[in-house]
């Protein structure tokens, strides 16, 4: 693996100063362009009050869905390679976004970092892989949100923003083909039903594919294939200009085979993207979501209520062994209901510069079934949990101008939790049941200072706290004592700087922060068990630090150039486990599933004529998969490409992705005898998309 340092001085930097450079001669006219260009100022919703991208302080990043289509960045986990320090942890045992370095244990389906789309949590680890058709923006906020949004977030938030339907009527589509057998398409119309008073909004998307996985028993090449549809709808009332109503319907199904995992070693191995089953290696998924959204504008203050339920299904069978012989099956059924109400009101006038107070109220219900069917009756076994989980949170927070250019702001959220969990574990030897209640109150203070040196400098510093609530261990517990698990701290500690040069022609970026993670979510072995028995305890403490940097450059009015890099040492500070049956003490170590660098740097070219290119690369650094650091994948760089032609209201282009066919792995574990399985990550694939707009 190349080194940070070398990385710096390799391409980072020269990337920089060529960006600089290019600005300064615009600047002094040797481009000899006359038409005024500049990067356009962006208003984001991320804080909860409408104010500029600059203007926040903290850690944010900015992507609109313009962007999103240009880059073929369609889904949660491609969008996460344009924002440093943010990774897309994907495999068969669930997904998550890994933010500076703070993840979560493997079979967790609850994540530290929180997903928002229209105001409306997705806690559910699964629920993370989202398509991203027909949006306007996705905001991106680093380190903990504590006293801005209704569901805690511990180490940041990424919220998605679907443009409202309105008096403009709007219509689009595309179709879209590519390797392996991979077909998309989607549409989507918006408009009035009645002028200034009534709006509607319709989309829908399918996608299609055999992947690149093989099963070599059977030699089926739809081993991990897949088969998503998804819609929403939509339905605006404005019946003065101080009522603002929504009402959205969105649903998804989704069938895809889950093979991915193969033996990268032992009697079993196999070669890239080949792998063993016996069984249908599927999992099915369906979502419902319904959500009211009010709005009343009174004198200078804004009242918002969102009212949502949701209702999640997981479905899955997998080849517990991966081997040619048939050992076992293991199945899942996970079904989840999720209802909330939160009411938050605000104001950007008056004596606060900004303020806003919120009240929220969630109930979560979990019925997770889990079963491990093995010929050895000794080792077959099943567990049947449900849960149900009551929070409570009231929050806010308040800006304060200090001078014309000093703003102070203070936060607090006061959040309880109270959970109810029962639990019947059936092992060879006979049924065992247990419950276990969960109570929790926490106090979460943030505080920063924010200055603008002049018009076009800012910095801030900050200082935030977050949680990530207990839980009940669905898949390991064998009985009351290792049922359930405490929550999780983070304290955070950030300073950063924010500029606007030439113009407004180049944006920029810098922030550093340290993180301090006590009582630690984690996986461990159960002391004597030799690889057979796991347990959920919180028996680390960890800290992160580290850097992020953005560039944006707009040279000449058809020349974009971007950038951007994230540095994060997740470090053990105290952790001591088993493993083999022996003590171990991982203190020193780095966290699993945190890759200690991400970078992107991109460029985009549009002629006047209609044709454009785009080129990008997104770099991984180092990460391990295990607390002993022994399975690690060395990092990998990305590069995509994009060739297009833009006419009338279409737009056609082919592109390919990962067009060096460059290997990295998504996961890696190890089984009871020690060899090691490993989940591939995709490999090159070419495609042509054609998009209509009206």
């Amino acid at each position: 693996m190349i080194s940070f340092k070398t990385f710096l001085l390799t391409f980072f930097l020269p990337w920089l100063f060529m960006i600089i450079l290019s600005m300064a001669w615009v600047n002094v006219g040797l481009c000899g362009e006359d038409t005024p260009v500049e990067l356009e100022s962006t208003i984001v919703t991320a804080g909860k009050i409408k104010a500029a991208a600059d203007d926040f302080p903290g850690s944010i990043s900015i992507a609109d869905g313009k962007f999103m289509e240009e880059h073929q960045a369609g889904t949660t986990e491609e969008m996460t390679r344009f924002i440093p320090n943010i990774f897309y942890k994907t495999s068969t045992s669930g997904d998550a976004f890994v933010s500076r370095g703070i993840s979560t244990l493997d079979t967790s389906i609850y994540t530290p970092m929180g997903l928002y789309i229209n105001d409306v949590a997705y806690p559910l680890s699964y629920m993370q892989a989202q398509s991203l058709f027909d949006i306007q923006r996705v905001e991106v906020l680093r380190g903990p949100q504590s006293t801005l949004y209704g569901k805690n977030s511990s180490s940041g938030v990424i919220n998605i923003v679907w443009a409202p339907p309105g008096n403009e009527m709007r219509a689009g589509a595309f179709v879209e083909g590519g390797s392996y057998q991979t077909w998309s398409g989607g549409a989507m119309i918006s408009g009035p039903i009645k002028k200034d008073t009534l709006f509607y909004e319709a989309s829908f998307m399918g996608h299609v594919t055999d992947g690149y996985m093989e099963n070599q028993i059977n030699r089926s090449d739809d081993f991990c294939d897949d088969q998503a549809f998804s819609g929403r709808g939509t339905l605006r009332w404005t019946p003065s200009a101080d009522l603002d109503f929504s009402l959205t319907l969105v649903g998804t199904d989704r069938d895809m085979g889950i093979g991915d995992l193969r033996y990268l070693n032992g009697p079993s191995a196999t070669d890239r993207f080949r792998g063993y089953s016996n069984h249908s290696d599927r999992a099915e998924q369906n979502s419902l979501g319904q959500s009211l959204r009010g709005k009343y504008r009174f004198g200078t203050l804004d009242l918002l209520s969102i009212t949502s339920h949701q209702s999640f299904t997981r479905n899955a069978v997998m080849d517990a062994d991966r081997m040619l012989l048939d050992l076992g099956v293991a199945e899942i059924d996970l079904d989840q209901d999720s209802w909330s109400q939160e009411f938050r009101i605000s104001s950007s006038e008056g004596f606060f510069s900004s303020w806003l107070l919120g009240l929220y109220a969630g109930r979560d219900c979990v019925d997770n079934d889990w079963a491990l069917n093995h010929v050895n009756a000794m080792v077959a076994n099943q567990r049947l949990s449900d849960s149900d989980t009551d929070s409570f949170a009231l929050f806010g927070q308040s800006t304060l101008a200090l001078t014309h250019r000093l703003d102070a702001t203070v936060g607090l959220r006061m959040d309880h939790v109270a959970a109810s969990g029962s639990q019947t574990y059936i092992p060879h030897a006979g049924a065992v049941t247990y419950s276990k209640d969960i109570s929790e109150t926490e106090l979460l203070p943030m505080a920063s200072l924010s200055y603008a040196f002049t018009d076009s400098i800012n910095g801030y510093f900050t200082f935030s706290t977050g949680w990530m609530a207990g839980g009940y261990d669905y898949y390991f517990a064998t009985s009351e004592d290792n049922f359930a698990y405490d929550p999780e701290y983070t304290m955070n500690y950030e300073a950063g700087i924010k500029t606007a040069f030439f113009n407004n022609r180049l944006r920029t970026s810098l922030a550093v922060f340290y993180t301090r993670i006590d009582d630690k979510q984690v996986k461990e072995e159960v002391p004597g068990s030799g690889f057979t028995a796991w347990k959920i305890t919180n028996a680390a403490k960890a800290h992160t630090t580290g850097i992020e940097f953005e560039v944006n450059a707009l040279p000449v009015h058809n020349l974009e150039i971007f950038g951007g890099i994230g540095y994060a040492r997740a470090e053990i500070d105290d952790w001591t486990g088993t493993s083999g049956g022996e003590f171990v003490n991982y203190s020193g170590n780095l966290l699993p599933w945190a890759p200690d660098l991400t970078a992107n740097v991109g460029v985009g070219y549009y002629l006047d004529n209609g044709w454009y290119g785009i080129a990008d690369l997104f770099w991984a650094g180092r990460q391990f998969f295990d607390a002993a650091n022994t399975l690690e994948d060395n990092g990998y760089a990305l590069v995509n490409l994009k060739l297009g032609y833009v006419f009338d209201h279409y737009d056609i282009s082919v592109w390919g992705k990962n067009i060096f066919d460059e290997y990295y792995a998504q996961k890696k574990l190890k089984d009871s005898m020690g060899n090691t399985m490993v989940e591939d990550g995709d490999p090159m694939t070419l495609g042509v998309t054609l998009r209509w707009r009206f």
